[in-house]
């Protein structure tokens, strides 16, 4: 598993490389109301969670991003740190950033 921790005012995580069925976890140190995800390449789905479950590749408890370039934002439903998973079956590059 992969972690990255994005400070308190700063943007995001970006140019991630993911691992293959490998969980990537990104935690901003403030509580968001929305994140976004853009996926740089579109070399695979993407399957997320903002609400603390663990993510798996086509997970029912899951969002999807499916294999293509651009970006998806999701409202965080979460109080206190906001905690970004995201685990694909391929090796896309991604950055997680804030909404707003």
């Amino acid at each position: 598993m992969a972690t990255h921790t994005v400070a308190k005012g700063d943007l995001g995580a970006h140019a991630i490389t993911l691992a293959a069925n490998t969980v990537e976890t990104t935690t901003f140190s403030e509580d968001l109301d929305e994140i976004t995800i853009v996926s740089l390449d579109g070399a695979a789905a993407l399957y997320i969670t903002v609400d603390g479950r663990t993510p798996t590749v086509g997970g029912a408890s899951t969002r999807v991003m499916p294999a293509a370039i651009g970006a998806i934002t999701l409202e965080v439903p979460t109080a206190g740190n906001s905690v970004v998973k995201v685990i694909s079956s391929g090796t896309p590059t991604i950055s997680i950033q804030r909404g707003r």
